[in-house]
């Protein structure tokens, strides 16, 4: 049985318990599809994690894991699949079941969506509670049957050619690596789940090439006490580096590079158990790459 080591407590309450949320710092000036989101976001998210049964109490987690896909236009199908089957697979191996269940509470909270630039964001995966093999395969089972991305309108095509016919489309298909962060971090404050552990895990195959504020968003992300951690897709020494100085960050933050599509499953599980592993010894490097 894998353990979790124990980790300072601090905790992030839902936002119907506003006085325990800490102040968030002020995010960049988004626009309008990016400010409405911003707003109607709790709203959401209480809806999609609450109880049918008004008055029942929402358990607290071990962890809190966001995990954000990439699906700007640089990611091409293979990509797309190392993403979506890296996490489908892992989901339901016994290793992840076993981190998830390691701690205290027996469960942990997850979420995943979808982002590329310009306030475009799918929440595949709403905040839910993963506690059992159940659990695991329904979530694993949802992830499976979404498409991520609709090629026959988004992605994977001519960059320059699809600028000039429609340069708000070409737009929306950056890499918003900011926004991502952002977005991410908006949502573990938004959990019904209180938890001692808020973890992000932002996968990107490029640098940010949006707005050029990554540092900013992850700033304010750890400000908050949120761990940022990365999956680089691909085996790029420059990228992997951008990584360690402007994305990932907090308490035992890491970052890993997977290229390998027969590994996907075995990688991503390392992956998500590192997530859920407790923060670092103080003495440990504040940044690794893998």
């Amino acid at each position: 049985m894998l353990s979790l080591p124990s980790v300072p407590t601090r905790r992030f309450w839902r936002l119907s318990e506003h006085q325990e949320v800490k102040p968030k710092p002020a995010m960049p000036a988004k626009p309008c599809r990016w400010r409405a989101l911003h707003l109607a976001l709790p709203l959401m998210v209480f809806l999609c994690g609450a109880s049918p049964v008004g008055n029942a109490v929402v358990p607290g987690t071990d962890a809190n894991v966001v995990t954000a896909i990439d699906v700007s236009d640089s990611i091409g199908r293979y990509e797309e699949w190392l993403q979506q089957t890296g996490l489908v697979r892992a989901l339901v191996h016994p290793d992840f079941l076993r981190a998830a269940t390691a701690g205290p509470r027996r469960r942990i909270g997850f979420a995943v969506f979808t982002w590329s630039s310009d306030g475009k964001f799918d929440l595949l995966v709403p905040w839910t509670v993963i506690g059992s093999a159940e659990d695991a395969a329904r979530v694993s089972q949802a992830l499976a049957s979404v498409t991520l991305i609709d090629r026959t309108h988004y992605g994977g095509g001519d960059m320059e050619q699809d600028r000039d016919a429609d340069p708000a489309a070409w737009h929306d298909r950056l890499t918003d690596m900011s926004e991502a962060i952002a977005f991410a971090s908006l949502l573990l404050a938004s959990s019904p789940h209180a938890t001692e552990r808020a973890v992000m895990n932002i996968c990107a195959n490029g640098t940010d090439n949006f707005e050029g504020r990554t540092e900013s968003s992850r700033d304010a992300a750890l400000a908050q006490g949120f761990t940022i951690n990365g999956l680089v897709l691909g085996q790029d020494a420059e990228l992997a580096q951008y990584f360690r100085s402007s994305v990932i960050g907090g308490p035992g933050a890491f970052a890993m590079d997977i290229s390998d599509a027969k590994d996907a499953g075995e990688f991503m599980t390392r992956k998500l158990v590192r997530d859920l592993l407790a923060s670092a010894p103080a003495d440990a490097p504040r940044f690794r790459i893998e």
